[in-house]
């Protein structure tokens, strides 16, 4: 009998084949599933990580990787009450519809410029123009008295208070 085979896929072909569909489509529903999660409204004193022009926000333990701690939320059509704050809000139609009312985190000794564009907090060269620098940082009660020619900036509702000198 002459009848031709068909080429037979090996097992092993089959197993990738079958392993890298698995791999995309679990991609793929993470994708879907972390673009239609909405923002999760903070509660004062949660830490974040807002980056980039817009603000790309990210929950985050109070750590390192913390450059805001949330003060509050208002609706988004309302101003922070502490006007020192830095405010955020949500913008794809599935979030809530708040202003993120944010203290930042700043490190002691660092300078940082008076005028920033987005939501960075990159310290800078204390040499620079237009700078700050940050000579205390406390979070007890009652804050801390701030040194002759130092500006106090203080946030409440997270009990942290800032003196800042010009560079």
């Amino acid at each position: 009998m002459n009848e031709e085979t068909a080429p037979r896929t090996s097992v092993a072909k089959q197993v990738l084949t079958y392993g890298i569909t698995l791999v995309v489509a679990a991609v793929a529903i993470y994708g879907i599933s972390e673009f239609l999660t909405p923002v999760q409204p903070p509660k004062q004193g949660d830490c974040a990580s807002l980056t980039g022009d817009i603000g790309r926000y990210e929950a985050v333990d109070c750590s390192a990787n913390a450059n805001y701690v949330v003060e509050g939320t208002v609706a988004a059509a309302q101003s922070c009450p502490n006007g020192e704050d830095l405010s955020w809000v949500p913008v794809r139609r599935i979030d809530p519809k708040v202003r993120f009312c944010l203290a930042p985190l700043y490190d002691v000794g660092e300078c940082y410029p008076e005028a920033r564009s987005g939501y960075d907090l990159d310290a800078v060269d204390c040499g620079d123009q237009d700078v700050f620098q940050v000579t205390k940082a406390s979070r007890d009660a009652p804050p801390p008295s701030c040194g002759p020619g130092e500006e106090t900036r203080s946030y409440p509702a997270v009990k942290l208070t800032y003196c800042l000198s010009r560079a």
